[in-house]
């Protein structure tokens, strides 16, 4: 398994997740990060109420660093989702100190 690259910044809010794309090599990765995780990284996100999408996409942007780093490190150590269509989900804990 390779490290993965993030080269494509397509990311989509479906509800429950930002999901975006990694690549090991040529495969590609479909990767997570939770709303929990959002919210608690980032006190600038409301954390109770109805949230806009744009939102937590604004989140994703000023955390991509560290959910990137939080993909590649799952990625590595084989952290894989047992169910659904993420490989790679970014919770909480894989942010939080």
């Amino acid at each position: 398994m390779g490290q993965l690259a993030f080269l494509d910044e397509d990311r989509l809010f479906d509800g429950q997740c930002v999901r975006f794309k990694g690549f090991d090599g040529e495969d590609e990765v479909l990767c997570g990060v939770t709303i929990a995780a959002l919210k608690e990284c980032d006190s600038s996100l409301q954390r109770h109420g109805l949230v806009p999408a744009e939102a937590f996409l604004a989140s994703f942007e000023k955390l991509a660093i560290a959910i990137h780093d939080a993909a590649r490190c799952k990625h590595e150590r084989g952290e894989f989702e047992s169910e659904g269509g993420v490989r790679v989900m970014v919770h909480r804990r894989d942010l939080s100190p």
